[in-house]
């Protein structure tokens, strides 16, 4: 398994131990402490020091960012208009099957409504008794298939005109 060393006494110890056996501090790190305990470390640390490490942070990365936000290339060869334009084609793509599949579902619980209204009509007692009214209305029947292929062709439209997009330049 793998050690963690006490900050203030250097003793190594399994991971899982929350207390130093030694001292009982509560303080570990993962590499093993030079002479001085953590606890020194850390407060000989002055303002001017982080001040200096930030700013040779500065230093090295403000090329690096000069270069990608002038010239358009970055070390991956991808600029940020890119990924944008790669992020908008996925977003029609998603949006095109999302659209076909609502504008479908739409329409046919629509259809399916309306051809279950038209069954509401028939006459059950004239049916059996003399073989009459056995059909639904024609007219709810028309328009549930009206619907119907209204949708299929509306939702193939949408969806189209949206996959259309995903093309962007």
């Amino acid at each position: 398994m793998s050690l963690k060393y006490c900050g203030d006494c250097s003793e190594a110890v399994e991971q899982i131990v929350m207390f130093c056996p030694k001292c009982r501090s509560q303080m570990f790190v993962h590499q093993k402490p030079s002479g001085d305990s953590f606890a020194t470390r850390m407060v000989d640390k002055t303002p001017g020091d982080k001040g200096r490490r930030t700013q040779s942070l500065v230093n090295e990365v403000a090329p690096v960012s000069n270069q990608s936000q002038f010239d358009g290339n970055s070390t991956s060869g991808k600029t940020i208009d890119d990924l944008i334009r790669a992020q908008n084609r996925t977003t029609h793509a998603v949006r095109a099957f999302v659209r076909f599949l609502f504008i479908q579902l739409t329409g046919v619980t629509c259809a399916v409504f309306l051809w279950n209204l038209s069954l509401a009509f028939i006459d059950q007692q004239k049916c059996y008794s003399n073989g009459s009214n056995c059909t639904g209305n024609a007219f709810l029947q028309f328009l549930a298939a009206v619907v119907l292929i209204g949708s299929i062709i509306w939702s193939s439209q949408a969806g189209w005109d949206e996959l259309g997009k995903s093309n962007v330049s």
